[in-house]
């Protein structure tokens, strides 16, 4: 039987990264940190309107505090005002135990492409975590009961269930590099270790003797069988005893595992409290607990709260940069690809009923509906072909906040990414030094899309129609299979025109159809040789007239049936001096608003068989 092996992805600064994932923490963007759990309650709070915010009370307790705020002499556990004693510029900030949980969930998410269960909890037989129950007491009781005896973090640990899967990567040692660089790619410093239980990995973890994130000591990897020996250098706090109980141990000199190892069991189990069971198994180098599997949600949704409202859209863009980055990451671990993202900007409640209720358009009607969250600026982007990548994703969305204008300071943002997909892969090319990225195509598209609008961005589709103008039409780019199509149907429409050309005068002959159509014919009169026709308030000579084609009664069902004699016109407008001007066959161009001087071009126009009446359809260049 395989032993289990696990890894632990402790996260020891994960509350202080939210904060700043949010953006600056102060004006000057380098003040230290602190952070003050909240429950839900907190969250709701966190859309009211600025004067009704409440400051931080003077008897909050800090929970985090970052590595700045630390070196001041910031702990957690000080209150409010000792802190703000110590560090005069300071910055306090909330985060609800939602975020806590949802952060969680992105990690063991990306996780779970390199193994075969994640959790952010244990089974019964590990230690508590009231989580729901937690954030409905009130917000002091909450935030104490929070810490934990494993560290200053409450909840910042992912587990990976490993066993058997670690060859499919090189190795235990290969896997945890390919974890973190995973992990960080979500903006989170991890503290990685593997040991054969849950509570064992997290100890080493936790008190492992190597750095943030990478350099100096390695990832600490307990052996198969080896889990007591790999946590006895370990200091007493790493096991699950309460505080008081650690330090007592301390007091006599109990400072490492190893050495409340070699007491008497009798004697140590008497001074243990009611952990006492778990302890023992952890000293003997058992860890037997389960892990709750972590559900994997459908939709990927980020949100990100200020603690103060924001009016530019660079601070935006900055925001919805790292939202992309980190769906992109959950993106690759699932192996799938979004074809849509929704974004919700929340207002502040106050100023944008008073700049909206000033306005009485539907725009403004739209936006004071109340849904439960308050206004917010609503919009989507679609993909015309699902993409996974970062880059590809703000694109878009950068495009489209460039064109919108703020009609209140933003308090939130919220973004789902839906249509979900299965991503594409490509097949290696060996027979290539740079292989093509097969995103690059998709990407401009969807940039284009939000820029100018979906209905103007597509392809274009054959027609099989009499009529030359009505002969393609574009479609929207919705997929892989429309593009193949399409390039088929213009492979094969371009093989016919080019047989027909050649039949009609050699392969150097011109096109038989127009290069660009008007959107709207331009009515010319009676037309001959020698007519004189006014386009874009210019007079121009119908030098000769050459007949094309004839379509008769053609779409004969409906209220308006076409007769016309197509036919390709040169024409030319009077030189400077007077005299008519032609052109040589290369220097042929279509007229321009405020041409001076000669110029010409090569018409398509078409007469009206049943009034006698030509228009200018389009040129052929």
């Amino acid at each position: 039987m395989a032993v289990r092996r696990m890894v632990a992805i402790v996260l020891p600064q994960l509350a202080c990264e939210l904060v700043k994932q949010r953006g600056p923490v102060s004006p000057s963007g380098k003040a230290p940190l602190a952070v003050i759990l909240g429950g839900e309650e907190d969250r709701r709070a966190a859309l009211a309107p600025q004067p009704e915010r409440e400051p931080q009370a003077p008897a909050a307790v800090i929970d985090v505090v970052d590595d700045e705020a630390r070196r001041y002499g910031v702990r957690p556990g000080q209150k409010v005002v000792e802190a703000a004693a110590l560090v005069a510029h300071l910055a306090i900030h909330r985060v609800t135990f939602a975020e806590i949980d949802a952060a969680l969930g992105r990690v063991a998410e990306v996780a779970l492409g390199l193994g075969a269960t994640a959790a952010i909890q244990l089974g019964e037989q590990g230690a508590p975590r009231a989580g729901a129950a937690r954030a409905s007491r009130a917000p002091e009781r909450a935030a104490s009961e929070a810490r934990s005896p494993w560290g200053d973090g409450p909840y910042d640990t992912v587990w990976l269930d490993i066993t058997g899967a670690s060859h499919l990567v090189g190795g235990e040692e290969a896997l945890l590099g390919e974890l973190g660089e995973r992990v960080a790619a979500l903006g989170h410093r991890a503290r990685l270790a593997i040991a054969d239980g849950p509570r064992l990995a997290q100890a080493l973890a936790r008190f492992g003797a190597h750095a943030d994130g990478g350099g100096g000591a390695e990832a600490p990897i307990a052996p198969p069988g080896k889990g007591a020996q790999a946590i006895g250098p370990l200091p007493v706090q790493a096991l699950p005893v309460e505080r008081e109980v650690a330090s007592f141990l301390v007091r006599l000199g109990v400072l490492r595992v190893e050495d409340l190892a070699r007491l008497p069991r009798a004697q140590v189990a008497a001074r243990l409290g009611p952990r006492t069971a778990d302890v023992m198994e952890l000293l003997a180098g058992r860890d037997p607990v389960p892990l709750l599997p972590f559900e994997v949600p459908r939709l990927l949704e980020e949100e990100v709260l200020f603690d103060e409202p924001i009016e530019s859209a660079e601070s935006l863009l900055f925001v919805l940069r790292g939202m992309t980055s980190r769906i992109a990451s959950r993106l690759a671990a699932r192996g799938e690809a979004c074809g849509r993202l929704n974004v919700a900007i929340a207002y502040d409640r106050s100023i944008a009923r008073l700049r909206l209720g000033e306005r009485e358009d539907d725009a403004a009607a739209a936006l004071l509906e109340d849904d439960g969250r308050g206004p917010s600026l609503r919009f989507h982007v679609d993909m015309p072909v699902p993409l996974s990548d970062a880059g590809d994703l703000l694109r878009p969305l950068k495009a489209r906040l460039e064109r919108i204008e703020l009609a209140a300071p933003a308090v939130g943002v919220h973004v789902i990414a839906s249509r979900i997909a299965r991503a594409r892969r490509v097949q290696l090319d060996l027979s290539r030094d740079r292989s093509v990225d097969p995103d690059s195509l998709p990407a401009l598209l969807a940039e284009l899309s939000a820029e100018i609008g979906q209905e103007r961005v597509g392809i274009l589709e054959i027609a099989d129609a009499h009529r030359p103008e009505a002969r393609s039409r574009l479609v929207p780019a919705s997929g892989e299979a429309a593009m193949t199509r399409a390039s088929a149907a213009a492979r094969a429409r371009t093989a016919a025109d080019r047989g027909a050309a050649e039949q009609a005068g050699g392969a150097d002959a011109p096109a038989l159809e127009p290069a660009r159509l008007l959107a709207q014919p331009i009515p010319l009169g009676r037309v001959g040789r020698g007519a004189i026709v006014a386009v874009d308030r210019h007079l121009y000579a119908i030098e000769r007239l050459s007949f094309v084609m004839r379509i008769d009664a053609v779409e004969w069902w409906t209220p308006t049936p076409a007769s016309r004699d197509y036919a390709r016109a040169w024409l030319v407008s009077g030189s400077p001096s007077g005299k008519a001007a032609p052109a040589r066959l290369g220097e042929l161009r279509p007229p321009r608003d405020g041409a001076s001087a000669s110029s010409c071009g090569e018409a398509w126009i078409y007469v009206d068989r049943a009034t006698g009446e030509a228009f200018l359809q389009g040129w052929c260049e």
